[in-house]
């Protein structure tokens, strides 16, 4: 008596040959082993400075020079892949937004793009969100420019440092929402909320947003476009500025879409009148600035790279 051994190496059932993964449906289609594919997408937020993109599965990359398309040829695991940048731009940080959609032959659609604006503070790398708060990034947005990203995504907020219902007092309580004494910085009210907000969302894939302090707020100021001054304290754009200042606010246009011509807060309490008021930088003039506990401000939340 004979019996025949069916040949199931040659089949897709046979989990060692290339049809069976071919065939296996997992996570919308995207095979698992290593494959030759390309990836196809845009670039948006960028300013002045080149994006490096690299598969790190097979070292392959291709450089982008401004916002656009590009094309990228790998060899790696679809499901698996992932997209790194060795080399960021000078002034603005991009990430992938969104991983796009697997052809059979690729990935088309992947979006990458830069919501963040990257500032050098005493040694630390500051990573701040372009849009102030309410408003997020939006990645396919024109009002500045076609590539250039906005912040119509929501609506920007004017926030109170500390209300009455955080036990807020001007005369008996000042100190309610910075720990209970003018040395601490702010530990809860509204504009501590706004950035703790951002990171239990992982705001951009983030959680270590936090509110800045007003001296790493002079960094992202621009009282010209030729400014190349360092600017702080009271005396703000007048030591280092010149009349040619941005319209609408001293911060750039393209990097801070709609940066508002008012005063932002900080972390720190103004150790002076009586610890009623709270450090600030408008970018109006481009200065220091103090404002009332219980008056309202504008928010731009930080991260450190």
């Amino acid at each position: 008596m004979f019996f025949c051994k069916p040949d199931w190496r040659k089949n897709p059932g046979d989990p060692y040959t290339n049809e069976f993964w071919e065939t296996r449906l997992t996570e919308e289609w995207i095979v698992a082993h290593p494959r030759p594919f390309t990836i196809k997408g845009t670039v948006t937020g960028l300013n002045n400075s080149p994006l490096t993109i690299l598969s790190p599965s097979d070292g392959s990359y291709t450089t982008v020079v401004t916002n656009g398309s590009f094309t990228l040829s790998v060899f790696a695991s679809p499901k698996y892949i992932q997209l790194d940048f060795p080399t960021q731009p000078v002034d603005v940080h991009c990430m992938v937004w969104d991983r796009g959609t697997w052809t059979g032959d690729g990935f088309i659609n992947t979006k990458v793009t830069c919501p963040f604006v990257r500032t050098i503070v005493g040694g630390k790398s500051l990573l701040w969100d372009r849009c102030t708060y309410g408003s997020s990034w939006n990645p396919e947005g024109t009002s500045i420019g076609v590539g250039k990203g906005d912040c119509t995504f929501g609506a920007l907020q004017a926030l109170v440092f500390c209300t009455a219902s955080d036990g807020y007092n001007a005369s008996t309580n000042p100190n309610a929402c910075n720990g209970g004494v003018n040395t601490a910085l702010v530990d809860k009210g509204p504009v501590y909320a706004s950035c703790l907000d951002r990171s239990n969302s992982n705001a951009y894939g983030r959680k270590n947003w936090r509110l800045p302090f007003f001296a790493e707020m002079f960094s992202i100021i621009r009282c010209s476009a030729t400014n190349t001054g360092e600017i702080t304290g009271e005396d703000g754009c007048s030591t280092v500025g010149d009349t040619t200042k941005y319209p609408g606010a001293t911060a750039d246009p393209v990097l801070f879409p709609n940066a508002q011509a008012a005063r932002y807060w900080s972390t720190q309490t103004f150790q002076a009148l009586g610890d009623q008021q709270t450090y600030m930088v408008d970018f109006n003039i481009g200065n220091q600035s103090y404002e009332f506990k219980d008056a309202s401000g504008y928010v731009r939340c930080v991260s450190e790279n």
